[in-house]
């Protein structure tokens, strides 16, 4: 499978203190997310069909904007929904821009579509910035995400020192796939924000590559190398994995 986009970056909670004051502060993209149940007899591939009609909709228009539809893959009966839309743009006026465009009349006849094969019970804006990207990253694939809650005293100059050391043994340990972080904006729910500061987001193209990435971390070392790195910067926990089927990348 081709290796999964996820130009997912996240890094923007709008009262993230790690973004203050710094002289090397992240670039920040925007996201937004849907979070669906489908309707009775309905399923991705349905959401496909409507993904067709809408692509060629966006190819009429000049926005930036790329999106893939998550599934649950291995999770846990916390999981809620059936669906997931992560959407990306580079800026958060790109995003406003997209977000226009089904304002039209035209946006209007593809959301009812949407409408017909999901229930989107949320929606909310997300920051998203790259700690070590895919070397092909729009394509289908895995992402696996955890909930992190930042230690006390953690500094955005510590944690960055630690994304190099991380990535340096990930190349040298023959480690695949991306590395993203998602700080929560509106519509985001207070639960999540009361007690956590941001997702981690692993991204990979096949199920064999994040066992080979499994067998690093539980058997190579990888695990003790991560907890001397990051245990007193942050702690990470419930970590879900989805199916990550691309809907649209840069220049469909």
């Amino acid at each position: 499978m081709k290796k999964i986009i996820l130009v997912l970056t996240i890094i923007f909670t709008f009262s993230f203190n790690i973004l203050k004051a710094d002289d090397h502060i992240p670039t920040i993209g925007a996201m937004e997310m849907f979070a669906c149940n489908y309707n009775k007899s309905k399923d991705i591939s349905d959401s496909m069909k409507v993904v067709e009609e809408w692509n060629e909709y966006i190819d009429s228009t000049e926005v930036s904007y790329s999106a893939w539809i998550l599934e649950p893959y291995y999770t846990n009966p916390e999981e809620q929904y059936d669906s997931y839309w992560i959407g990306f743009s580079q800026s958060f006026e790109e995003m406003g821009l997209a977000q226009e465009t089904m304002f039209t009349d035209e946006g209007i006849k593809l959301d009812e579509k949407f409408a017909k094969v999901s229930t989107c019970e949320a929606h909310s804006l997300w920051g998203f910035q790259s700690v070590r990207e895919n070397k092909d990253p729009f394509g289908d694939g895995f992402l696996a995400a955890s909930r992190c809650k930042l230690m006390d005293g953690a500094t955005p100059q510590m944690i960055m020192a630690a994304d190099v050391k991380w990535n340096e043994f990930m190349d040298s340990s023959g480690m695949s796939g991306g590395i993203f972080r998602w700080y929560a904006g509106p519509g985001v729910s207070s639960e999540f924000s009361d007690d956590y500061d941001f997702v981690n987001i692993n991204t990979i193209d096949s199920l064999s590559a994040f066992g080979a990435g499994a067998d690093i971390n539980v058997n190579g070392g990888g695990n003790m190398v991560a907890a001397s790195i990051y245990s007193e910067l942050m702690q990470c926990e419930d970590m879900r994995v989805y199916t990550a089927k691309v809907a649209r990348a840069p220049g469909s």
